[in-house]
């Protein structure tokens, strides 16, 4: 998985949370109306609470793969 995906990830799980009436109330009033539940708060914290790790894992195997191929390049004799 990579960062984009990850993004997609986010993006769509926020949206499907928020368009559950048991997590986000939607008011067609306006924002001041519009709101998390109880529920919501706790899901989205959760969810965030995972993607967050997940974010963190590509994070870390970027830059190995990035630290690996630097490496394999200075032993080829290629420069970096």
């Amino acid at each position: 998985m990579d960062s984009n995906a990850i993004k997609e990830l986010m993006y769509g799980g926020v949206k499907e949370l928020m368009n559950n009436r048991t997590y986000y109330y939607y008011s067609n009033i306006g924002q001041n109306y519009s709101h998390w539940t109880e529920e919501g708060q706790q899901a989205l914290a959760e969810y965030m609470n995972l993607i967050g790790y997940k974010m963190l894992e590509i994070e870390e195997a970027s830059l190995n793969r990035r630290a690996r191929d630097l490496v394999l390049k200075g032993l080829k004799g290629e420069t970096v």
